[in-house]
């Protein structure tokens, strides 16, 4: 069973494939094989379909009839949910890039669904796999008590023409927050827990779209508050994502382009061992995709190669909380007030303006 290889099928041909994911598949995961992809682009379908040396699906249907043990779903944010039901529907297991859904109440129909049909719903939010954000996590129980103040930055760079096909409306992904912001949102949820209330505002400083491009705000957890900046309009490239957590003696800081690197530090001093381990658990990444896409689909063929007798990858119903906190910052927006967590939460993330 070891040796078994655990069979994909991608639907969905975009960025992150090309950017990340099929390099994983074909170089980096010994026990993974994509048998069949599907885009709705046939010149991506076709071009894949020889990346991978799989057949070519003309459609959806044909995409099913293939023997597979999980669909990876990286489509646009709004047609998870559709996707992700025919999926169940076929009886296949489902794995997806962030969201798993754009609104609360979908992705509680999908998990509801999946497990009425037995079936896996994970999902991806690959930097909780970084060894610099597994080092933090490991570490947060010791000071979690003591922290007087995070602060998140997300300062990354998208031209005009990056929006001007599905990105940035309501309907499909909404912006900077819940495309970009909402791995680091999620390294939030992940860190410390459920968000009591938040206050945000949004603007468009460099582009044009109908959701934004810059996104600031305070975020309220149990024991301190969190700042906000989260923005698309700089110019000409990335620069930095980070989470700094400050307590009264030390600052640990996640950073580098996705929170790829940690620095433990007592303002601009550093001891030995807080060098150490920056030196240890810190990673050089090429883009904000990072390297951990490849531990994401490694957990995912060790589950299935053991029949299940290993960790669980991340089910996507873990990730409420997460998309709770995007729905909470965009009311806040709308409303320009504090909004409460609560169990029902709906912005205007998912719905046609």
């Amino acid at each position: 069973m070891m040796n078994k290889k655990i069979k994909f099928g991608i639907i969905g041909l975009g960025r992150v494939i090309e950017k990340r994911v099929a390099n994983v598949f074909l170089k980096e995961v010994k026990n993974a094989k994509v048998v069949a992809v599907y885009d709705k682009n046939k010149r991506k379908n076709l071009k894949y379909s020889k990346v991978f040396k799989c057949k070519f699906s003309k459609n959806l249907n044909q995409f099913f009839k293939n023997k597979i043990d999980i669909v990876y779903i990286a489509t646009e944010s709004g047609n998870h949910y559709k996707i992700a039901m025919e999926c169940f529907k076929n009886k296949k297991n489902v794995i997806v890039e962030k969201p798993p859904t754009l609104t609360i109440k979908k992705l509680r129909l999908l998990e509801k669904v999946a497990l009425k049909k037995r079936l896996d719903f994970f999902c991806i939010y690959q930097n909780r796999y970084n060894s610099s954000v597994v080092w933090v996590k490991k570490y947060l129980p010791r000071i979690m008590n003591k922290i007087i103040f995070v602060n998140l930055k997300l300062l990354w760079s998208r031209p005009q023409s990056y929006y001007n096909d599905w990105h940035g409306n309501w309907k499909m992904d909404g912006g900077v927050l819940s495309q970009q912001g909402i791995h680091y949102i999620d390294l939030l949820t992940y860190l410390f827990g459920k968000p009591l209330s938040a206050v945000t505002q949004i603007s468009n400083k460099s582009n044009k779209l109908e959701a934004e491009d810059t996104h600031s705000g305070l975020i309220k957890f149990r024991n301190f508050t969190c700042s906000v900046l989260l923005t698309t309009a700089l110019r000409p490239k990335d620069v930095d994502a980070s989470i700094e957590i400050f307590t009264e003696k030390q600052i640990i800081k996640l950073h580098g382009l996705c929170c790829n690197k940690v620095k433990v530090s007592f303002g601009e001093k550093q001891s030995v061992k807080q060098k150490n381990v920056s030196k240890r658990y810190s990673i050089e990444v090429p883009s904000g995709y990072g390297l951990s896409h490849k531990a994401v689909i490694q957990n995912v063929t060790k589950f299935y190669s053991k029949n299940r007798k290993t960790e669980k990858p991340l089910r996507a119903i873990q990730t409420l909380d997460t998309l709770k906190l995007i729905h909470m910052m965009y009311e806040s927006s709308k409303k320009k007030n504090w909004v409460t967590y609560r169990k029902n939460i709906n912005s205007q993330l998912g719905y046609q303006n």
